[in-house]
């Protein structure tokens, strides 16, 4: 037996979702069914899930801002994740 439901998600993570879904031959909505399937038979969230430290706090506040310092190269982009 199936049911309905209505899930509010973030537009542009709908729109990648469906994206990434649509290359393994699915649907969102079967993803969706994938994720409760697997909630279901392990009684956990099937990925693991961790607190953003503050560096990582503050990387998404300026992602979000749109204020995030812009590199050249790759080599300068690793400097900073490293540093």
């Amino acid at each position: 037996m199936r049911t309905s439901t209505s899930v509010r998600i973030d537009n542009d993570a709908k729109e990648i979702a469906t994206a990434v879904l649509k290359q393994y031959g699915m649907s969102l909505s079967d993803g969706i069914n994938l994720f409760c399937k697997q909630v279901a038979l392990t009684h956990s969230i099937p990925f693991e899930l961790k607190v953003p430290s503050e560096r990582m706090k503050i990387a998404l506040q300026e992602l979000e801002e749109r204020k995030g310092e812009k590199f050249t190269s790759m080599e300068a982009l690793k400097r900073d994740l490293l540093s």
